[in-house]
């Protein structure tokens, strides 16, 4: 959360069960994402790589589809 919020998110991470939430309030490349949704894609895996296959990541919230904020429930496999 602090590596987003450094880059322009407003992120932050809520403990969420056996996981957390990582939540980014702002998009710094909302336009660009609207214009090339390619880009939201490839933040996922972005973070699915830099996380590991022992971990499921999820998109709960996205700005693009209406919500306020884009959101990624993160908790490792074996649950």
């Amino acid at each position: 959360a602090r590596l987003r919020s450094q880059a322009g998110y407003m992120a932050e991470a809520v403990p969420d069960g056996d996981g957390f939430l990582l939540i980014e309030n702002h998009c710094p490349i909302c336009r660009a994402a609207a214009a090339c949704t390619g880009l939201c894609r490839q933040e996922l895996e972005v973070f699915r790589a830099a996380l590991g296959r022992e971990v499921v990541i999820k998109r709960t919230d996205h700005i693009l589809g209406g919500a306020r904020r884009c959101a990624y429930s993160i908790h490792s496999e074996k649950l």
